[in-house]
Parts: structure tokens; sequence; C-alpha cells
């Protein structure tokens, strides 16, 4: 019984997640949607949405099929391209929220044929989270 306990246990599934350049590129070259998960090092609530939604087996499997999920600390420093633009992180975050970011955890939706974005302020459970997932896969 022990070592069936771990072998669940070891083989339990985790998202790859992607930097901006590597995600962005891929999203356009294989036509999905960009799913940007924007943190903190510093914020609980990002933490929990680790640990409870993007651990969850079917909010997983959604999101490989459809998404390419990328994680962006604003609070880095660094240069993100987007749309033939430069930004920094706090410039690209207001930049897709239209000047109306709330907060952290903040999850991003963007559609790389017409550059639109969509945002979800805040912590999302596995049930919220999967409807918003299914919700952005019809939009597409």
């Amino acid at each position: 019984v022990l070592f069936f306990a771990f072998s669940i246990l070891t083989n339990a599934q985790e998202l790859e997640w992607y930097s901006w350049e590597e995600g962005y590129t891929k999203a356009k070259d294989e036509g999905k949607i960009m799913l940007v998960d924007v943190y903190t090092e510093w914020c609980g609530w990002c933490k929990v949405m680790d640990n409870k939604t993007y651990s969850n087996a079917d909010v997983i499997k959604k999101i490989e099929a459809d998404f390419v999920p990328i994680k962006l600390n604003p609070e880095l420093e660094g240069e993100y391209k987007y749309n033939g633009n430069k930004y920094t992180g706090k410039k690209l975050i207001y930049h897709l929220s239209d000047n109306k970011f709330g907060g952290y955890p903040t999850t991003f939706f963007v559609f790389t044929k017409d550059h639109k974005a969509y945002m979800e302020v805040g912590y999302l459970e596995a049930g919220v989270f999967k409807t918003k997932l299914d919700k952005y896969i019809q939009m597409k």
C-alpha cells in the first residue's frame, strides 16, 4: 500500500510554465491562447492558486490542450516584446488590462491573432477556473 501511494504522489502532473518570450512565440506558432499568470513572490493568494488551482488534474488537462501557460512577475526587471512593442513588466500588464489592472493574482487570456486580452482578477478555485477556461476556449 505504501509503494502504491508513493507512486501516485511521484506521478503527480504539473504544468510546464513558459517565460513570456517562449510562451508568446509558442502560442502564435500553435494558434493557442496565452494564459498569463501574473504574480509576485510576496502574494499569498498567488501561492494558493499555484497549490490548489494550477495543480488540479482537470485544470492541467484543459490548459495543456488549448493554452500556453506563462508565468509573469511584473516586479522583476526585464523587457517584454508584444505585438511589435517593448514593455517593462508593469507596463505590459497595464497595456494588457487597458490600464485597469486590479492586483494579484491576475490571469490574462491573450489571443495572439487579434491581440485581444481578457483579465480575471483574484484567486479562482479550480471549479470556477475550469468554467473560465471553457469560456475562453469557446471564444477561440
